[in-house]
C-alpha cells in the first residue's frame, strides 16, 4: 500500500514540475506575412483580375485592306471606250480615258547598216546579192537606209543567221521590232472602284474583244 502512495506522489511532483516549467519559457509568436508580400500577392491578384476582363471585353480592330484602283484595258477603239465609260457612270463609277501604245507581237531583224548615204547602202546590198545573199533594202522606219538579212518570230533563230553570216565574214546584228497598235485604257479612282463588283466588271468588258479588268494598289 505504502508503494502505492509513493507512486502517486512521485506523479503529481513529475506533472506539477513540468507546469511550472512550461510557464517559465518565452513565448514564441508565429511569423505573420510581411506588408510588401501581402502587396504583391494583391498587385499580382489584380493584374490577373485585370488582364481576364481585357480579354473578355477586347474587341479585334478591323482589317484595312489597302486602296484598290481598277484598269479596264485593252479597248481596240475610241467610240468602245466611250460605251464603257457611259456604262460605269450609269452605276455611278467614274473612269479616266488614257490611250496607250500595246504590243501586239516582237519580230526580230537581222540587219547591217544603216550606211553614211544611200549610194553605199545600195553597193552593198549589190556585193551580197553578187554572193546569193537574200537581201533587200529598209527604206522605212528607224531602221530605213539599213539592209535587211533576215526576219524571225524568234530571238534564237535571229542570232543563228547571224552566226552563219559571220562565218562568211559577213557582220551583222539583231534589232528587235514591235508590231504595236494604240489603245484606250480607262482608269477607275478607289473611291469609284469599291462600287463596283468584279462580276458587274465583267459583264460590262465581255462585249469588247481584247478588252479586260484588274485591280491594283493604288
Amino acid at each position: 500500500m505504502k508503494w502505492i502512495i509513493l507512486t502517486l506522489l512521485l506523479l503529481n511532483l513529475a506533472l506539477g514540475g513540468y507546469q511550472y516549467w512550461q510557464t517559465t519559457q518565452p513565448h514564441v509568436q508565429e511569423p505573420e506575412p510581411s506588408v510588401a508580400q501581402m502587396n504583391n500577392l494583391a498587385i499580382n491578384e489584380a493584374t490577373r483580375t485585370r488582364l481576364a476582363e481585357l480579354e473578355r471585353t477586347e474587341v479585334a480592330e478591323p482589317v484595312v485592306e489597302p486602296l484598290q484602283c481598277v484598269r479596264i484595258s485593252g479597248i481596240a477603239a475610241e467610240d468602245q471606250a466611250d460605251i464603257i465609260q457611259s456604262r460605269l457612270r450609269a452605276l455611278e463609277v467614274d473612269s479616266a480615258k488614257t490611250t496607250q501604245e500595246e504590243v501586239l507581237r516582237s519580230d526580230y531583224w537581222v540587219v547591217i547598216g544603216p550606211f553614211d548615204t544611200d549610194q553605199q547602202g545600195r553597193n552593198r546590198l549589190t556585193q551580197l546579192q553578187a554572193d546569193d545573199v537574200e537581201s533587200f533594202l529598209i527604206n522605212q522606219g528607224r531602221l530605213a537606209g539599213g539592209i535587211s538579212l533576215g526576219l524571225f518570230s524568234s530571238d534564237n533563230n535571229a542570232r543563228t543567221r547571224v552566226a552563219e553570216l559571220a562565218r562568211q565574214n559577213i557582220g551583222a546584228r539583231v534589232e528587235r521590232v514591235d508590231r504595236t497598235r494604240l489603245v484606250w485604257v480607262l482608269t477607275v479612282a478607289a473611291e469609284s472602284a469599291r462600287l463596283i463588283s468584279n462580276s458587274a466588271l465583267e459583264s460590262i468588258v465581255a462585249a469588247f474583244e481584247g478588252a479586260s479588268f484588274q485591280r491594283f494598289r493604288c
